[in-house]
């Protein structure tokens, strides 16, 4: 796969952002075969974003030795506040090329959310210094078209629904799926064809995956799976109360949030990419049914078939209860208790009590 890196090339100052950090090593791959550099160029130096600016500037202007342009890789960018570079990065030469990388950063979902911030900060900083960005995203469908791509590499191929069920799991992310492809050819070797069956013993699923996983066995009212999937959630029931905060009470509430606005398009009985201005209005912000990946709109339309705008308020309520459960404001059990407590629950809302058109 190429990424269109031509014009970023045109400016002294480039920003290689998105979600997909397989795009982005990538882009930074094409920039520097571009330029005939490797990793290792005398006239290539590379920066932590937790370091000063002016550093990375006064680097970046140094006159080239070998080459055309003196490059300068700033990565892990997001550790930096994007007010300590806003003076440093005006007035490149034109031999210079800044290249900031927003690699991805681990933390919880508050963490993450101020990243975003950062980064949309920094995208607009570049922009405002008529600096370049490449946006590593895909466009929907797309992941699965890349992923034939890479089997074909290797002479192999993916059957449909195989493909289907590794989009899901790796949660919509392209770069997820193709680092599960080495791993899927080899399982099958010497076969040709990856089969759903391999997919599902071979690929690790991500958190999200599991989490719709959890909340698909809860709208069907199948409280074993609904316990199973909550067990590999928490990992460790001594983690349990961490892992609620990081990851499953957030993760829940998002989905069921999806689910709402889902279940708002079935009543209106319309779909959503197709949802009237006034359908639309309704939509929350964050999250939004309409800029969520392909597979979380799936599950959500999907499961909206099943329970009705009650059972999904009734149902958000017990997460928030939950919450309030394990902050201490409200009478609780342990944390693993809360959270068996809350699934049980939430399946016995799902369980048809009224027709559901």
């Amino acid at each position: 796969m190429r990424l269109d890196t031509e014009k970023a090339l045109t400016s002294p100052l480039i920003i290689i952002s998105g979600d997909e950090s397989a795009l982005r090593r990538l882009a930074l791959d094409q920039i520097l075969e571009r330029l005939g550099m490797k990793h290792d160029d005398f006239d290539l130096e590379s920066f932590e974003g937790d370091s000063d600016p002016v550093d990375w500037v006064a680097s970046a202007g140094t006159s080239p030795f070998l080459a055309d342009r003196r490059v300068v890789v700033v990565r892990h960018l997001l550790r930096c506040d994007p007010d300590r570079a806003k003076a440093a990065i005006k007035g490149l030469p034109e031999t210079a090329l800044l290249i900031l990388l927003a690699d991805d950063e681990n933390g919880d979902e508050d963490k993450q959310k101020r990243l975003l911030s950062a980064r949309k900060n920094w995208e607009k900083l570049v922009k405002d210094a008529d600096g370049q960005l490449i946006d590593c995203k895909i466009q929907s469908g797309a992941l699965k078209d890349m992923v034939r791509v890479e089997f074909a590499l290797s002479e192999k191929r993916i059957t449909d629904r195989a493909l289907d069920i590794l989009s899901e799991m790796c949660a919509g992310s392209a770069s997820r799926a193709l680092e599960e492809v080495p791993k899927l050819v080899a399982y099958v070797e010497p076969e040709k064809v990856v089969q759903e069956s391999d997919v599902r013993e071979v690929v690790m699923p991500s958190r999200e995956w599991n989490v719709f996983k959890l909340v698909d066995s809860v709208v069907e009212g199948d409280v074993g799976e609904s316990l199973r999937q909550l067990r590999i959630l928490v990992g460790t029931p001594t983690k349990a109360e961490d892992a609620a905060f990081r990851n499953i009470l957030p993760q829940l509430s998002r989905s069921l949030r999806t689910i709402w606005q889902a279940r708002v398009c079935a009543d209106a009985g319309v779909q959503p990419a197709k949802a009237p201005e006034e359908v639309r209005a309704t939509f929350l912000n964050k999250p939004n049914l309409m800029t969520e990946h392909e597979f979380v709109r799936g599950k959500a339309i999907r499961a909206a078939k099943r329970i009705n705008l009650t059972q999904i308020t009734q149902m958000l309520r017990l997460v928030s209860d939950a919450d309030a459960q394990l902050k201490g404001l409200l009478p609780n059990f342990t944390s693993m208790e809360t959270l068996e407590q809350t699934v049980l629950q939430m399946a016995e809302v799902a369980r048809p009590k009224v027709a559901v058109r």
